[in-house]
């Protein structure tokens, strides 16, 4: 029941805010790709929600001016950081995602408004900001050179004889949410409703185990923007210290500040003051990573030499001459970088050598690769980057089996990124592969016995779904109906599946839909209903055909959108007809979704 305070007086400035062409337009221009980059993804690719978001507009619109639109469940995940300890992030249900960033685009303008300097970032890929080795002239001597960075890299207004870098300790987790509703709501005349909506939103998303009450302290991990920003807002006073105590000579990149400083006494008093005032909002700085450095203490921890020497060869191609001796020394430098890990920013000259590696199209790391990905989970996203230009081959399948045997998983993502990568590979039909595929299954289903986590189940999902035989498919289903019925995002993933399996066994498969559509979990029930939908429907509109057969052709064609495909092709009338025939040939590759396209779909 709502008062007349918000029939009267919030209704309005809702109704501004949530209009169904807006709605629209920040799903398909932010929250669909935001969604799309979770490390967890959904196997239909949200896509039930996206074919259908005109229609969601208009709902999310209605639930918000009845005033009875509610916040879902959130799933919650982890990450290792390192020794075990896990980072948990949240990946909202889309219609919250999407009320969340319709809110946060509101007010997005007048909250920026406020920040006090042009130094301070909150999201590095929205902004044109400089990387610490971009100087081009790499003739200067270490002291020119070093006060180039300082007003090319950091935009600092004066050249300084120190740099003082730190960051926060544990900053999302140690955040109190009613310290920063009384930053954020001073920052502007942003609408009372509109931060009460907010910050709700954030309330039900937040991790909350074993039915403790929430505890008001830390900001949802995630990659929704709006948290960002949030987060970001929440130092604009430590920025304003900070520019009158520099004249603007610092930058921060969400909670990694670097300040100029001319001699070590300023740094020490800056240091102090950032740490009494950080007290006061209940954080701190971490201090085994605050550190002053000079330009010779500069040049090791920021990585010159390291980024210099991979900007030389940035441009190098197979048929260069010296490609070979390039790629040697590139492993040679990267082998000795390992051997010295006291830098700072160490992790992400890593990084670099990785994507370098990837580049130059080199194998040389398959070498030593399977250690580091156990060894180094800060390394991992990038070396499955890595695995998927190389590519399935003896080599790249040998690490990934010697991985699974060795790796010890503490998260929930580290055992499904190789999943994702096994399905991203286009790997042929025949006895060596098959041995592998056996074999990697046999490992990620003893994960699953032994540590009973559904993120592992999950794991077996995604491999299966590409891999396994639609009547095997559908017993494996089956038979742990009771596991994956318990959890709502299994449910829904399962769910996905069956959009492959409907025409192999319609009678059986429709029973399991219908029951999915009885459940009454809706972001289960609207994908079970899409499913059914798509196997009765006569052609193709411009939507589908262009999410599944775009201009620029996917190489490789990903499981999500082959799900998708799968769901259209159980219509007769579509799997029949010979221009769309024509067109999946065309864009689907893979030796696997290609046996199955035939042998399921009678399309060859």
């Amino acid at each position: 029941m709502q008062t007349e305070r918000f029939d009267r007086l919030r209704k309005s400035e809702l109704s501004k805010i949530f209009e169904k062409k807006q709605i629209t337009e920040v799903w398909r221009k932010i929250v669909k790709e935001q969604l799309r980059n979770l490390d967890i993804k959904d196997l239909f690719d949200h896509y039930d929600f996206n074919y259908n978001i005109e229609e969601r507009a208009t709902s999310i619109r209605n639930d918000i001016l009845n005033g009875s639109y509610k916040v879902s469940q959130a799933m919650t995940y982890r990450i290792e950081k390192k020794l075990g300890v896990c980072r948990h992030l949240v990946a909202p249900q889309p219609t919250d995602a999407l009320v969340f960033q319709v809110l946060v685009e509101n007010i997005s303008k007048s909250v920026l408004e406020n920040q006090p300097s042009e130094n301070s970032f909150y999201s590095r890929d929205k902004h044109n900001v400089s990387k610490p080795h971009d100087v081009d002239e790499y003739g200067l001597t270490l002291r020119a050179h070093w006060k180039k960075m300082q007003s090319k890299i950091y935009n600092f207004n004066e050249e300084k004889e120190l740099i003082v870098v730190t960051d926060l300790a544990n900053y999302y987790d140690s955040i109190d949410i009613r310290e920063l509703r009384k930053v954020f709501t001073s920052l502007s005349k942003i609408s009372e409703v509109i931060i009460d909506l907010i910050f709700r939103i954030i309330e039900e998303v937040s991790w909350k185990p074993d039915y403790l009450p929430y505890s008001a302290r830390g900001l949802p991990t995630t990659n929704i923007e709006g948290i960002r920003l949030l987060a970001h807002s929440f130092l604009f006073e430590i920025d304003d210290v900070i520019k009158q105590k520099t004249n603007n000579s610092y930058t921060r990149w969400m909670d990694d500040i670097v300040i100029g400083v001319d001699s070590k006494k300023q740094a020490i008093e800056i240091i102090s003051s950032i740490s009494d005032m950080l007290k006061t909002r209940g954080l701190a700085l971490n201090l085994s990573k605050t550190n002053i450095y000079n330009d010779t203490d500069g040049f090791y921890h920021f990585q010159i030499n390291e980024n210099k020497y991979i900007d030389s060869i940035e441009n190098t191609k197979i048929s260069d001459p010296e490609y070979k001796a390039i790629t040697s020394e590139v492993y040679k430098r990267f082998k000795k970088h390992f051997k010295d890990q006291g830098a700072k920013y160490w992790d992400k000259i890593a990084k670099r050598y990785i994507t370098t590696f990837n580049r130059l199209n080199s194998h040389k790391l398959l070498n030593d690769l399977p250690n580091i990905y156990i060894e180094y989970p800060v390394l991992r996203q990038n070396l499955i980057y890595y695995l998927l230009k190389v590519g399935y081959q003896k080599k790249s399948a040998e690490n990934v089996l010697n991985i699974v045997k060795n790796i010890d998983v503490f998260d929930d993502i580290s055992l499904y990124q190789l999943c994702f990568l096994v399905t991203q590979w286009e790997i042929p039909k025949n006895e060596t592969s098959k041995s592998f595929l056996l074999e990697f299954e046999n490992h990620i289903v003893r994960f699953s016995f032994n540590r009973k986590v559904p993120s592992d189940f999950y794991c077996i999902l995604w491999f299966r779904t590409k891999y396994s035989h639609p009547e095997d498919l559908l017993k494996f289903i089956r038979q742990y109906k009771n596991l994956w019925q318990t959890d709502s995002f299994l449910r829904r993933q399962v769910t996905a599946i069956l959009a492959r399996l409907l025409i192999s066994d319609r009678r059986s498969v429709e029973a399991l839909l219908s029951n999915q559509i009885s459940s009454g979990i809706p972001n289960t029930v609207t994908l079970a209903s899409q499913i059914m939908l798509f196997k009765d429907i006569e052609k193709l509109d411009n939507k589908l055909s262009y999410y599944l057969f775009p201009k620029m052709k996917q190489n490789p064609y990903p499981l999500w959108k082959f799900l998708v495909l799968c769901s259209v092709l159980n219509s007769e009338k579509i799997r029949t007809n010979e221009s769309i025939k024509k067109k999946i040939v065309e864009h689907v590759k893979d030796p696997y979704y290609l046996y199955w396209l035939e042998s399921q779909y009678n399309i060859n």
